[in-house]
């Protein structure tokens, strides 16, 4: 099955490593949250059956992209019949720009959890209350005595602070 030459860790470091881009890359491709995780399924599956064709000295993702996109594709031509799956022509047009996005989606998590190791944690409170905890802007102000739009407005800054922070790690020389 295996070549004599391939090294199964490296493989299960670089499938484990990439596998949230592959993810964002299957639900950028398909409507259907449910069946972007079937996709993404088949292409890990897909991933181990081909194992063995991987070169540990190439870039993975992009060979990985490249089994994604195909096993998209098939899983798309198996489910015509419903209405909300993007025709074929479509995933192909929006695969290129979304392989690109999906491969800096690890880069950019990372520049964003540096970035917010940089808040105080007062700011940090109130993202985490407001986008992770899912509170409302009136919640988030009772709680910290502060008007609505208060928060609004540091909800806006921090947002600003935070993509700044992120294009700047990205992209140092700019």
């Amino acid at each position: 099955m295996a070549q004599p030459d391939f090294d199964q860790a490296r493989f299960i470091a670089a499938l484990t490593r990439h596998q949230p881009a592959l993810e964002a890359f299957c639900h950028a491709q398909l409507a259907n949250r449910q069946d972007a995780q079937e996709a993404l399924q088949a292409t890990c599956v897909k991933l181990w059956e081909k194992a063995a064709d991987w070169d540990a000295e190439t870039e993975f993702l992009p060979w990985a992209f490249a089994v994604a996109r195909f096993t998209v594709l098939s899983f798309i031509r198996d489910r015509m019949r419903d209405r909300l799956v993007f025709d074929e022509d479509v995933v192909l047009a929006m695969a290129q720009e979304t392989e690109v996005a999906a491969a800096e989606f690890e880069e950019r998590r990372e520049a964003l959890g540096n970035c917010m190791r940089k808040l105080k944690a007062e700011q940090r409170g109130i993202l985490h209350a407001h986008y992770l905890t899912g509170r409302t802007v009136r919640e988030i102000a009772t709680g910290t005595q502060r008007s609505e739009s208060a928060v609004k407005m540091t909800l806006l800054r921090l947002r600003e602070q935070l993509s700044q922070c992120i294009q700047r790690q990205l992209h140092p020389s700019s």
